[in-house]
C-alpha cells in the first residue's frame, strides 16, 4: 500500500477499504461492530496488516489510532456512518427521517476529525442525510476547523458502478478548496460485470451457489417474466398477485429482471430476494446470486465472503456495502490533492505554515492523552499564557514551565517518523529545517523569560510508554519545587 495513511470508520465488509487500497492508500485501521461484516473484513484485510477494531465506535479511543500512526499525520479519514434512519425504504419515501439511535453516530466521525486532525476527509451516505440538522451542524464545525468542504448528491452509475444508486458524498481538505469529481454520462452495464460468470450449477464458487429456492408457484411466475428487463406487469393476469392489482401499490420492480445492457437497480439489503426488488437474473430463471450481487457492487470476483451465512445476512452485508469502485474514484481525487501538497513545491512557505497550523490545532489525541496523565497526577495547567509569544501546548504559569508536544515529521525528530518523503526531498529538508530553526527560537524565548520547557515527541506518546511519560512529567514539574 502507499505512503498516505487512511482510517476507515464504520467499515462494514470493506467496500471503502477496497477503494482506498486501489487508490494506493495505506489503510492503517478500521472500525466495525457487526460480527458478520467484521469477519468478512478480516478475511480480506488482516493479511495486509490493517488493524480492525471490532467494537462500538463510541468505545474506540483516538489515541489507539494515533499509536498506530506512530506519531505521523493522518492523511485521510474516511467513513460511512449508519444511515438506516435516513434510507428511503425506512422513511417510506417521505421527507422525515426515522428516529434511530444510530443517526447520531455522525458525531463520532466529528470526534475523530477533531482529535486526529486528518489532512483530508471523505464521508459517504444516503442523500437524506443532507437535510439532517445534526449533520448540518457537524459540517459547520468541520468548516470552522479550517477545512474546505464540498458536498454533493451523485449517482454511482456515473462513476463506473453498474447500478443506479444515489449517494451523498462529502470531501474535505485542509490543503485547498476541493470539489467532488465529476462523473461520466457513459454508464457501466450488468453484462460488463457479471456477463461472463458461469451458471451457479457449473461453478466451484460457494458464494455463487447461494441464491434462493422458490415454490412451484413462484417459479412459474419467474419463468413467465420476459427475459432482459421484464417485470411482474408483463405477466398474464392470472399470475399477478392480488396485492399487486391495487392502484398506486408502487414497488413495480418487485420480481423484475435486470437488463443486460443497462445498470442494475440499487443493490439493497434485500438483493437476494426477488420479492424485494428487481433482482432476477436477466436471462436465467432465478434470483441473482450472492457473488453476482457483490460484483454488481464492484467487489472483486475473488473477494472473500462467509458463504455459510444465511441468505438474508449475506444480502444485508452486501447491500449495505459501499461500492469499492465508487470509493476508488473519490479517493483517487483526494490522493491527487495530497500529491500536489507533498510531491511539489507549488505552495509557498506561508501557505504551508497556515495549513500546518490547522493540523496542529488544540485538543488532538496526543494532547488529550498527556493532559489526562497530568490530571491523574494532580497538576494544574493551562493551555495558553500571555507571557510567551510562542505557543507551547501546555503551560504552568506558577511554575514557569511549558510543554511542547511535537509531531516527529514536521519538527525533524531523529526517528523513523522523522524521515522526509522520498519525492521532492530537497524541498522537504529545507522545510523541516525552517521548522527546527523556528522551534529553537521558541525554546530560546521560553528560557529568556526564565521558564523551563519539556519536549514530548509524537513517537513517545503511547499507552505502552505511559509509565515513562509519568516519570518524565513528574521529574520536569517537581524539579526545583
Amino acid at each position: 500500500m502507499g505512503e498516505y495513511s487512511a482510517i476507515d470508520l464504520f467499515a462494514g465488509c470493506g467496500g471503502m477499504t477496497a477503494g482506498l487500497i486501489k487508490a494506493d492508500f495505506n489503510v492503517v485501521a478500521a472500525v466495525e461492530i457487526d460480527k458478520n461484516a467484521a469477519k468478512t473484513y478480516r478475511a480480506n484485510y488482516e493479511k495486509l496488516g490493517v488493524k480492525l477494531f471490532e467494537k462500538d465506535i463510541r468505545q474506540v479511543l483516538t489515541m489507539d489510532i494515533y499509536e498506530l500512526l506512530d506519531g505521523d499525520i493522518l492523511h485521510l479519514l474516511a467513513g460511512c456512518p449508519p444511515c438506516q434512519g435516513f434510507s428511503s425504504i425506512r422513511r417510506l419515501n417521505k421527507n422525515e427521517h426515522v428516529e434511530d439511535e444510530r443517526n447520531n453516530l455522525i458525531l463520532e466521525y466529528l470526534r475523530f476529525v477533531k482529535e486526529l486532525k486528518p489532512l483530508t476527509l471523505m464521508l459517504e451516505n444516503v442523500p437524506a442525510l443532507e437535510k439532517y440538522d445534526v449533520f448540518q451542524d457537524v459540517v459547520q464545525q468541520i468548516k470552522k476547523m479550517g477545512y474546505f468542504v464540498d458536498i454533493k448528491i451523485v449517482n454511482v452509475a456515473s462513476y463506473g458502478v453498474p447500478q443506479n444508486r444515489k449517494r451523498l458524498v462529502m470531501i474535505g481538505s485542509l490543503i485547498k478548496k476541493v470539489r467532488i469529481p465529476d462523473g461520466s454520462d457513459i454508464k457501466a452495464t450488468v453484462r460488463e460485470f457479471i456477463g461472463d460468470l458461469k451458471s451457479p450449477a457449473c461453478s466451484d464458487d460457494k458464494l455463487h451457489k447461494r441464491h434462493p429456492n422458490h415454490t412451484k408457484e413462484v417459479m412459474e411466475r419467474i419463468c413467465l417474466t420476459p427475459k432482459d428487463g421484464g417485470s411482474r406487469r408483463d405477466l398474464p393476469p392470472k399470475y399477478i398477485l392480488e396485492c399487486h392489482k391495487k392502484e398506486n401499490i408502487g414497488f413495480n420492480d418487485v420480481y423484475g429482471r435486470l437488463r443486460w445492457d443497462a445498470p442494475s437497480s440499487t443493490i439493497t439489503g434485500g438483493c437476494l430476494n426477488p420479492s424485494k426488488g428487481r433482482f432476477l437474473h436477466p436471462s436465467e430463471d432465478r434470483c441473482i446470486t450472492a457473488r453476482e450481487a457483490a460484483m454488481l457492487q464492484t467487489f472483486d470476483k475473488k473477494y472473500v465472503f462467509p458463504a455459510e451465512l444465511s441468505l438474508s445476512s449475506l444480502a444485508l452485508m452486501i447491500g449495505n456495502a459501499l461500492p469499492p469502485l465508487f470509493c476508488y474514484r473519490q479517493s483517487s481525487y483526494i490522493k491527487q490533492e495530497l500529491d500536489g501538497y507533498f510531491m511539489t513545491d507549488i505552495f509557498d512557505d506561508s501557505k504551508r505554515s497556515a495549513i500546518m497550523k490547522k493540523v496542529k490545532n488544540r485538543n488532538t489525541a496526543p494532547e488529550l492523552f498527556i493532559r489526562g496523565i497530568l490530571n491523574e497526577l494532580g497538576f494544574k495547567y493551562r493551555l495558553r499564557t500571555k507571557v510567551l509569544q510562542c505557543k507551547p501546548d501546555i503551560v504552568f504559569p506558577s511554575k514557569k514551565k511549558a510543554i511542547f508536544i511535537n509531531g516527529c515529521f514536521w519538527h525533524g525528530h531523529d526517528c523513523t517518523r522523522g524521515a522526509v518523503p522520498k519525492t521532492n526531498t530537497e524541498f522537504w529538508l529545507e522545510k523541516v529545517e525552517k521548522n527546527r530553526i523556528r522551534d529553537e527560537k521558541n525554546y530560546f524565548e521560553v528560557k529568556e523569560k526564565g521558564w523551563d520547557y519539556l519536549i514530548i515527541w509524537g513517537c513517545q506518546i503511547k499507552k505502552g510508554n505511559r509509565e515513562n511519560l509519568i516519570l518524565m512529567l513528574n521529574d520536569f514539574l517537581l524539579e526545583n519545587n
